[in-house]
Protein backbone atom coordinates (compact mmCIF):
# COMPACT_ATOMS: atom_id res chain seq x y z
CA UNK A 1 0.00 0.00 0.00
CA UNK A 2 1.26 3.46 -0.99
CA UNK A 3 0.24 6.80 -0.59
CA UNK A 4 -0.75 7.36 -4.10
CA UNK A 5 -4.32 8.11 -4.93
CA UNK A 6 -7.21 9.10 -2.36
CA UNK A 7 -8.47 6.32 -2.25
CA UNK A 8 -5.13 4.37 -0.79
CA UNK A 9 -4.74 7.57 1.51
CA UNK A 10 -8.01 6.89 2.84
CA UNK A 11 -7.58 3.17 3.24
CA UNK A 12 -4.16 3.45 4.73
CA UNK A 13 -5.94 6.02 6.84
CA UNK A 14 -8.49 3.56 8.04
CA UNK A 15 -6.39 0.92 8.92
CA UNK A 16 -4.37 3.27 10.90
CA UNK A 17 -7.79 5.00 12.84
CA UNK A 18 -9.13 0.96 13.07
CA UNK A 19 -6.30 -0.98 14.35
CA UNK A 20 -3.43 1.22 15.79
CA UNK A 21 -5.23 1.26 19.43
CA UNK A 22 -3.41 3.50 20.94
CA UNK A 23 -2.08 7.13 20.47
CA UNK A 24 0.11 9.58 21.58
CA UNK A 25 -1.55 12.30 23.06
CA UNK A 26 -0.09 15.91 23.23
CA UNK A 27 -1.49 18.66 25.67
CA UNK A 28 -0.39 21.62 27.15
CA UNK A 29 -1.20 23.30 30.53
CA UNK A 30 -0.32 25.47 33.11
CA UNK A 31 3.01 22.94 33.46
CA UNK A 32 3.95 23.04 29.85
CA UNK A 33 3.75 20.63 27.28
CA UNK A 34 3.03 17.04 27.98
CA UNK A 35 2.63 13.74 26.01
CA UNK A 36 0.70 10.53 26.96
CA UNK A 37 -0.12 7.04 25.17
CA UNK A 38 -3.37 6.14 25.84
CA UNK A 39 -6.06 3.39 24.38
CA UNK A 40 -8.53 4.93 21.90
CA UNK A 41 -11.45 3.28 20.06
CA UNK A 42 -12.68 5.20 17.20
CA UNK A 43 -15.70 7.17 16.33
CA UNK A 44 -17.04 8.52 13.14
CA UNK A 45 -18.61 11.20 11.41
CA UNK A 46 -16.53 13.59 12.33
CA UNK A 47 -13.57 11.53 13.24
CA UNK A 48 -13.56 11.18 16.87
CA UNK A 49 -10.86 9.44 19.41
CA UNK A 50 -12.45 8.50 22.85
CA UNK A 51 -10.40 6.85 25.93
CA UNK A 52 -10.56 7.13 29.64
CA UNK A 53 -7.76 8.78 31.78
CA UNK A 54 -7.90 9.64 35.83
CA UNK A 55 -9.13 12.81 36.39
CA UNK A 56 -6.22 13.80 37.98
CA UNK A 57 -3.79 12.67 35.38
CA UNK A 58 -1.39 15.43 34.10
CA UNK A 59 -3.21 15.23 30.20
CA UNK A 60 -6.76 15.33 31.83
CA UNK A 61 -6.15 18.24 33.63
CA UNK A 62 -4.05 19.95 30.79
CA UNK A 63 -7.44 18.78 28.43
CA UNK A 64 -9.21 21.36 31.02
CA UNK A 65 -7.23 23.81 31.03
CA UNK A 66 -6.64 23.88 27.06
CA UNK A 67 -8.86 21.39 25.20
CA UNK A 68 -6.73 21.65 21.63
CA UNK A 69 -4.60 18.47 21.26
CA UNK A 70 -2.11 17.36 18.80
CA UNK A 71 -1.51 13.46 18.88
CA UNK A 72 -0.20 10.45 16.41
CA UNK A 73 -1.08 6.53 15.72
CA UNK A 74 1.36 4.20 14.69
CA UNK A 75 1.34 0.53 13.75
CA UNK A 76 4.04 -1.82 12.99
CA UNK A 77 3.73 -5.30 10.75
CA UNK A 78 1.55 -3.63 8.55
CA UNK A 79 2.35 -5.16 4.62
CA UNK A 80 4.27 -2.46 2.87
CA UNK A 81 7.81 -2.58 2.04
CA UNK A 82 8.90 -0.78 5.59
CA UNK A 83 6.17 -2.57 7.83
CA UNK A 84 5.34 0.54 9.32
CA UNK A 85 2.77 3.29 9.11
CA UNK A 86 2.07 5.67 11.12
CA UNK A 87 -0.29 9.75 11.05
CA UNK A 88 -0.28 12.52 12.89
CA UNK A 89 -3.63 14.94 13.97
CA UNK A 90 -4.78 17.96 15.96
CA UNK A 91 -8.11 18.39 17.54
CA UNK A 92 -10.55 19.49 20.35
CA UNK A 93 -10.44 17.60 23.12
CA UNK A 94 -13.05 17.44 26.27
CA UNK A 95 -14.64 15.33 29.05
CA UNK A 96 -17.93 12.97 28.34
CA UNK A 97 -20.29 14.60 30.24
CA UNK A 98 -23.07 13.02 31.85
CA UNK A 99 -25.79 12.56 29.28
CA UNK A 100 -23.41 10.55 27.20
CA UNK A 101 -21.61 8.23 29.85
CA UNK A 102 -23.20 5.43 29.58
CA UNK A 103 -23.57 5.23 25.57
CA UNK A 104 -20.04 6.16 25.26
CA UNK A 105 -18.94 4.04 28.12
CA UNK A 106 -20.86 0.62 26.35
CA UNK A 107 -19.09 1.47 22.93
CA UNK A 108 -15.64 1.72 23.98
CA UNK A 109 -16.03 -1.46 25.94
CA UNK A 110 -17.23 -3.65 23.14
CA UNK A 111 -15.07 -2.01 20.65
CA UNK A 112 -12.04 -2.85 22.75
CA UNK A 113 -12.68 -5.99 24.13
CA UNK A 114 -15.12 -7.69 21.42
CA UNK A 115 -15.19 -11.21 23.91
CA UNK A 116 -17.73 -10.61 26.60
CA UNK A 117 -16.28 -12.30 29.45
CA UNK A 118 -12.71 -10.43 28.65
CA UNK A 119 -15.37 -6.99 28.21
CA UNK A 120 -17.01 -8.04 31.86
CA UNK A 121 -13.02 -8.45 33.08
CA UNK A 122 -12.13 -5.16 32.19
CA UNK A 123 -14.76 -3.30 32.80
CA UNK A 124 -14.94 -0.57 35.53
CA UNK A 125 -18.20 0.35 37.19
CA UNK A 126 -19.75 4.19 35.84
CA UNK A 127 -19.73 4.99 39.37
CA UNK A 128 -15.66 5.44 38.61
CA UNK A 129 -16.55 8.32 35.59
CA UNK A 130 -19.05 10.27 37.55
CA UNK A 131 -19.25 13.42 40.20
CA UNK A 132 -16.44 12.82 42.71
CA UNK A 133 -15.06 9.69 40.60
CA UNK A 134 -11.45 9.45 39.79
CA UNK A 135 -11.86 8.96 36.34
CA UNK A 136 -13.32 10.15 33.35
CA UNK A 137 -13.81 9.16 29.39
CA UNK A 138 -12.61 11.88 27.52
CA UNK A 139 -13.43 12.69 23.69
CA UNK A 140 -11.05 14.45 20.46
CA UNK A 141 -12.69 15.75 17.79
CA UNK A 142 -10.09 15.44 14.86
CA UNK A 143 -9.89 18.69 12.97
CA UNK A 144 -6.60 17.88 10.77
CA UNK A 145 -4.90 14.61 9.86
CA UNK A 146 -1.34 13.42 8.17
CA UNK A 147 -0.42 10.50 7.12
CA UNK A 148 3.41 9.72 7.02
CA UNK A 149 4.67 9.61 2.87
CA UNK A 150 5.80 5.90 2.25
CA UNK A 151 6.00 6.68 -1.02
CA UNK A 152 8.69 9.81 -0.43
CA UNK A 153 10.28 7.61 2.09
CA UNK A 154 11.22 5.20 -0.85
CA UNK A 155 11.77 7.55 -2.82
CA UNK A 156 14.53 9.77 -1.22
CA UNK A 157 14.41 8.36 2.31
CA UNK A 158 12.94 12.25 3.28
CA UNK A 159 10.30 12.27 6.36
CA UNK A 160 7.64 13.99 5.20
CA UNK A 161 3.49 13.92 5.71
CA UNK A 162 0.48 14.22 3.14
CA UNK A 163 -2.31 16.24 4.36
CA UNK A 164 -5.54 14.29 4.66
CA UNK A 165 -8.90 15.70 3.80
CA UNK A 166 -11.01 13.81 6.69
CA UNK A 167 -13.66 14.02 4.09
CA UNK A 168 -11.95 10.88 2.67
CA UNK A 169 -11.35 8.83 5.77
CA UNK A 170 -15.12 6.77 4.81
CA UNK A 171 -15.25 5.09 8.58
CA UNK A 172 -15.60 1.16 7.27
CA UNK A 173 -16.94 0.86 10.91
CA UNK A 174 -19.78 3.33 11.62
CA UNK A 175 -21.37 1.46 14.84
CA UNK A 176 -21.57 4.94 16.67
CA UNK A 177 -22.71 8.61 15.29
CA UNK A 178 -22.80 10.16 18.83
Amino acid sequence: MTTSGSESLGRRCDDLIEHARFMTLATCGPDGPWASTVNYVPMREPLRLLWYSLRDARHSRNIEADPVVSGSVFRTGVPNPLGLDGAQFTGTARAVDAGELVELADFYYRRNFADEQTRRKWRLPLAEFRGDGPRRFYVVTVTAWWLFDLDGWLADMNDRRVAVDLAALSGRRQEIRA
